[in-house]
């Protein structure tokens, strides 16, 4: 009652507010305008826009303002570092809310991985809300090392962070009435569900419509945008480290529909984001490609949150919460301050030091380099085509050249082994197939990182190499390894679940950095990300091709697929 009367107090001007932004020109979402007034904080609230004094005052005569922007889908693991260093990295992008989905240390610590991670974030200076993990594994096919079900969802369904479902990837699943798939569909059946549906057909998107489902990341057409929007559907403008798709579906936004869009970031390393932003990002690119600037940041903020029921944010108005952004040029998004919770943030140093209990996510023997011979007597084999700056690939047929009953060599250039082999369960399943486009020569690079099992994965055009690789991560505990000419150059040591770590931000960033560099030395091409664009080869639920510890997997048959062509 108190704090009430305290903010009608302030709003008429009867006593001063907190904190008054003066002479701001600020994002009017509702209006599609850029209003000019002071913006009156108490506590976390804006409580007036007008003429305001404050204990606190900030000129802001030369600045903009703008609602904080929301991510409306992000997997914190893919930074690789924790969620409270993630957020002190990306509320000084202008990002003051995220909707994070946990399936990544889903696959591979289960629901011990998803409290984890929503134990972390509570000392986040951001607002982190989640999705639970819908699909671990991704699909019947995969061999993560839990599997989730409904009653476990069940246990965290009601928390206040937790939103609802998140993305529904397993979409024959839904459509062929799988009874676990409904289960969880009728846990999440008040809260919010995400999709995941590229390629998806009329009917099986009606489908997935029926039973709750209410947005995707996964367009990559102008007229598969269209058609999600015309049904209902939330589209998000996805622009991560390796799917980059918010400059192919962009036209997609008209002065009709522009309210069903939003953006997300999906999966970025922390490179990425320290250097080119996130949601920032986001906006920068859409205003460079033509939007109209205002949009950019309704869509931003106000949709995100209109997306998400989250009713306390997304505007500059009275009764809405003082999470904003202040900065130079409408254009660039020169970001000048934060304010979170109605405080300008400043980063302060931790007193506390995270302790985390880390084991070993390695449950698997070394391997020899005999098991990445490939028996064949045929002419011809199935092959992955990278396609650039997306996560789909192509299905392609290249000739081989065969000696003694085995694949000496593939015909066609820039053509390289790649395999996958389980590491949860100490199956010893395994897979080797071949990978086109990436342009790695004289190394291999093997990685706990792929999405979404994590199994680990390895590439390269020498078998001995690629030996070596896999083997060192086990040593490791898991991270990504490159070795050339038999020896281990570069290494990155990832002891949480073999995803992440607890190093420092900027510490992360420069490894990367460095790794990237040498990949590129070693021939990987700039529209690749070498290490993102290698963990979603393992995705099978993304098309066209992909491979597992079980097998080379078609999308469009949602079926494995032979590697030899007779």
């Amino acid at each position: 009652m108190e704090k009430v009367k305290q903010y009608i107090d302030a709003a008429m001007g009867r006593i001063k507010a907190d904190l008054v932004l003066k002479n701001a020109s600020f994002i009017n979402v509702f209006t599609e305008s850029i209003d000019r007034g002071d913006i009156a904080i108490v506590g976390d609230t804006i409580v007036g826009i007008g003429k305001y004094t404050g204990d606190v005052e900030m000129d802001c005569s030369d600045l903009y303002v703008s609602p904080g922007f929301i991510d409306a889908h992000v997997h914190i693991e893919s930074s690789m570092i924790m969620p409270k260093e993630f957020a002190k990295v990306i509320i000084k992008k202008g990002i003051t809310s995220i909707i994070a989905d946990p399936h990544e240390i889903a696959n591979v610590e289960g629901m011990s991985g998803v409290n984890f991670m929503i134990d972390n974030s509570k000392q986040a200076p951001i607002d982190v809300f989640f999705m639970l993990p819908s699909c671990v594994p991704a699909t019947k096919f995969e061999d993560s090392a839990y599997v989730l079900n409904a009653e476990d969802l069940e246990k965290l369904i009601n928390y206040d962070k937790v939103l609802g479902l998140g993305e529904v990837m397993d979409v024959p699943a839904v459509i062929n009435n799988d009874e676990g798939m409904l289960k969880k569909l009728d846990v999440a059946k008040n809260k919010l569900i995400d999709g995941h549906c590229p390629n998806i057909l009329p009917g099986e998107l009606n489908a997935c419509l029926s039973c709750g489902v209410r947005t995707d990341h996964e367009s990559t057409s102008v007229k598969d945008a269209l058609l999600k929007v015309s049904r209902g559907m939330y589209v998000m403008l996805r622009e991560g480290s390796a799917a980059k798709n918010l400059k192919a579906i962009l036209p997609a936004v008209n002065n009709q529909n522009f309210g069903r869009f939003l953006f997300c970031t999906d999966d970025r390393h922390i490179d990425d984001l320290l250097e080119s932003g996130s949601i920032d990002n986001c906006i920068r690119i859409s205003i460079k490609q033509g939007l109209n600037p205002i949009k950019a940041f309704i869509m931003a903020s106000y949709n995100a949150a209109k997306c998400y029921n989250l009713k306390d944010r997304g505007a500059i108005a009275p009764g809405y919460k003082a999470d904003l952004v202040m900065f130079e040029d409408l254009k660039g998004v020169n970001i000048i301050k934060v304010i979170k919770n109605g405080k300008e943030y400043k980063e302060s140093r931790d007193k506390k030091h995270v302790k985390v209990n880390v084991k070993s996510s390695m449950h698997m023997d070394f391997i020899d380099s005999e098991i990445f011979k490939v028996e064949s007597e045929a002419s011809a084999v199935n092959v992955i085509k990278l396609i650039p700056n997306s996560l789909e690939t192509k299905l392609v047929q290249r000739k081989t050249e065969n000696k003694l009953g085995y694949i000496k060599r593939i015909i066609d250039k820039d053509i390289l082994k790649i395999a996958v082999f389980e590491r949860h369960h100490k199956t010893g399943k395994h897979f080797v197939g071949f990978l086109e486009g990436l342009g790695l020569k004289n190394c291999s690079i093997a990685q706990t990182i792929s999405h979404d099992s994590h199994n680990v994965i390895v590439v390269g055009d020498n078998d001995k190499d690629m030996e070596v690789a896999v083997n060192s991560l086990i040593s490791i505990g898991g991270g990504i390894t490159m070795v050339s000419g038999g020896r281990i150059i570069a290494q990155l040591n990832l002891p949480i679940a073999g995803i992440m770590t607890l190093e420092a931000p900027y510490m992360v960033a420069e490894h990367l950095k460095r790794l990237s560099r040498i990949a590129r030395g070693f021939g990987v091409r700039n529209e690749y990300d070498p290490f993102i664009s290698l963990s979603f080869m393992a995705l099978p639920v993304i098309p066209a091709v992909k491979i597992t510890a079980r097998g080379l997997f078609d999308y469009n048959k949602f079926g494995f697929i032979k590697l030899i062509v007779k």
